[in-house]
């Protein structure tokens, strides 16, 4: 069992199994193996990858489901300089669709600054307390749900980039954008990459749980404008 701190551990470890046939681990592992396997550097990949890329036009919006502590480390950060809401469970299981028609008047109502964010991200007491009462089953597909409809429905109104934290969440706002194929572009943290649509609709950040450190909705969007 191996761990790392940063990138150069990544680096350790994709050379140490580089002449492996089978390897298992997280994402990360492969950018070290790749880059043990072509002599790249970390520095130099990135601003290649960073260089070269150009992102959709459009606005941002920062969605999460994922209840991972560091997901709730994310989001805690990001709330305090950035406009935020919270998810109603209960309600996505009983008025999903006026729900979800507030949450896009809210994102749609943010001009400039930070993106805003949407989140259902809860603490691990909270999460049981809902699964407990509601069902676990019956929860997470409700919030999935609202999740891409609303992420369809920002689409249509000119949101072009999504930030994205929660596997579940990310498979189901992609399925609700129609996202058949991504291109892969710079790299936000290890093992999450800015992603774009093959039909160059919409730029994706996909992370699942605890992948990122806690400035990571911010960081992405430094990478589409210095500036943010």
């Amino acid at each position: 069992m191996l761990d790392t701190l940063d990138d150069t551990h990544l680096d350790t470890i994709g050379a140490a199994v580089s002449g492996l046939r089978l390897t298992t681990g997280g994402s990360g592992l492969g950018s070290g193996l790749a880059r043990s396997l072509t002599g790249r550097a970390i520095t130099g990949a990135a601003t290649t990858a960073a260089d070269a890329w150009r992102f959709t036009p459009g606005r941002t919006v920062v969605l999460s489901g994922s209840a991972s502590e560091m997901t709730n480390r994310q989001v805690d950060r990001y709330r305090k300089i950035a406009p935020s809401l919270a998810v109603d469970v209960v309600r996505t299981l009983e008025d999903a669709t006026a729900l979800r028609d507030e949450i896009l008047a809210f994102v749609l109502a943010q001009d400039g600054g930070p993106a805003p964010l949407v989140y259902a991200t809860a603490g691990p007491d909270e999460v049981r307390r809902l699964q407990e009462v509601h069902g676990r089953q019956r929860v997470s597909t409700a919030i999935e749900r609202l999740f891409g409809t609303l992420a369809a429905a920002l689409r249509e109104r000119g949101v072009s980039r999504f930030v994205v934290a929660g596997g579940e969440t990310s498979g189901a706002v992609t399925q609700a954008l129609g996202v058949t194929g991504l291109r892969v572009g710079p790299q936000i943290a290890p093992g999450v990459p800015w992603t774009a649509s093959l039909d160059g609709a919409v730029d994706l950040a996909l992370k699942s749980g605890n992948f990122g450190d806690e400035d990571f909705f911010s960081a992405a969007q430094r990478l589409t404008d210095p500036r943010a």
